[in-house]
């Protein structure tokens, strides 16, 4: 019986990069997450939107990632138009605000294909294979859930919203900040609540407190293709690194006429 529920889940799984082991997807968030901070050049920073890039369309996201690269480019050029602008503050908070923008997004990337490529039991295992106690891994793993629940929340508030003809566009928010207070944050901190009383009561009945060892019905191991990828990863970061600091990473890749 376990068998045949096993073909099954690898029958609709993920595959490629996503059926990596879930501590190095983890690990090679923190790694990339840090290096995108680090680096200011934009030849190596557009590298590394390349190799995320990349690496999420072999993990079975294709769309997510050619989406991301897409934002990230058009934002590229959008934050080189606005260099141009000679508002004494306001040029310098939205350029500011543009650099960030660009510094998250390879993070936000790779963080949502994490999320949604990696199932809850093969987290909570992976992690007790580590040696990691319970009192760490049970928050980690409702807070990894709460994620994706909150962005169904908030989807039902929207939904909620145009039902009863309240807009919620960019424009409207902007122009009415009380009323997206009022319509918005506030139901959906009332649902965080909630949502994350219900989390806590799920992880229980699921057995999540019992202190025995938990199997998962796919295979979870930090094996050599693991080791492989993050010994690429390490050489990525060294070659990001000192062409951020040569000639190449002096090199305006995004200027205008």
């Amino acid at each position: 019986m376990n068998q045949s529920i096993r073909e099954k889940i690898l029958a609709v799984s993920f595959h490629g990069t996503a059926r990596l082991d879930p501590r190095l997807k983890l690990l090679l968030l923190i790694i990339l997450g840090c290096v995108s901070f680090f680096i200011n050049g934009d030849i190596p920073v557009l590298l590394l939107m390349l190799s995320v890039t990349l690496f999420v369309m072999a993990g079975s996201d294709p769309g997510w990632g050619i989406k991301m690269l897409i934002t990230y480019l058009v934002i590229s050029y959008l934050n080189t138009c606005l260099r141009y602008l000679t508002i004494p503050v306001l040029s310098l908070m939205i350029s500011i605000f543009g650099v960030t923008v660009l510094k998250m997004i390879p993070i936000i990337t790779l963080g949502r294909w994490v999320i949604k490529s990696t199932y809850m039991d093969e987290l909570t295992v992976s992690f007790e294979r580590a040696g990691m106690p319970l009192t760490v891994i049970i928050p980690f793993v409702v807070m990894f859930r709460y994620i994706p629940t909150l962005a169904i929340e908030y989807r039902m508030i929207r939904n909620t919203m145009r039902i009863r003809g309240v807009s919620d566009t960019v424009l409207k928010v902007l122009t009415h900040p009380f009323a997206t207070v009022e319509y918005i944050l506030i139901p959906l901190l009332m649902r965080c609540l909630k949502v994350s009383d219900e989390l806590a009561a799920s992880g229980t009945t699921r057995g999540m407190e019992r202190e025995n060892k938990r199997h998962a019905l796919l295979k979870i191991k930090f094996g050599a293709k693991e080791y492989v990828i993050l010994a690429c990863t390490l050489c990525l970061v060294i070659a990001l690194f000192v062409a951020d600091r040569s000639e190449i990473g002096q090199y305006i890749l995004w200027r205008q006429g």
